[in-house]
């Protein structure tokens, strides 16, 4: 399992495995991803900063991503050294150390771009993500309306 910086040259990979996750309706509050226009906007912003976002390709297929983009991107008002997290990874990938190996090599790269911490929402359901954030030291912040928000510094 080679995990590695998203080029792209991923995109149409990367949006399928961002649709496929979604529409299982069990991760996200969002059903739907952006349009591919705004995640190739997005991309692009990523590689050009050196932002981290990356993917594990199997046989071809991408079948698992993490992406941190800072705040400041994300939201107006937001922070540059808080990274705001999103991962998806296929469903017959998961609980293999995919999210694991894609998590360490992420939280690496926030390390050295100067982040100070990274946020997520995750669903109080979703135990096992749960786990996997505690592992790498997340900690729990708040309950949100469906959500758990988790921070890493």
């Amino acid at each position: 399992m080679e995990v590695r910086p998203i080029t792209l040259n991923d995109l149409d990979g990367f949006y399928s495995l961002f649709c496929e996750v979604s529409a299982e309706g069990r991760y996200s509050a969002r059903l739907n991803p952006p349009p591919v226009e705004a995640v190739e906007r997005a991309l692009i912003h990523a590689t050009q900063n050196d932002w981290p976002v990356y993917v594990i390709e199997r046989d071809g297929e991408i079948v698992g991503s993490a992406e941190a983009y800072p705040e400041s991107f994300c939201r107006p008002g937001g922070c540059e050294s808080v990274g705001v997290l999103g991962m998806q990874v296929k469903r017959e990938y998961r609980r293999n150390g995919y999210g694991f190996a894609l998590l360490s090599t992420l939280l690496a790269h926030c390390r050295d771009a100067g982040f100070t911490s990274v946020d997520l929402s995750v669903f109080e359901s979703n135990l096992a993500a749960r786990s996997l954030y505690d592992k790498l030291g997340f900690k729990w912040i708040e309950n949100l309306s469906m959500h758990a928000g988790v921070r890493r510094r």
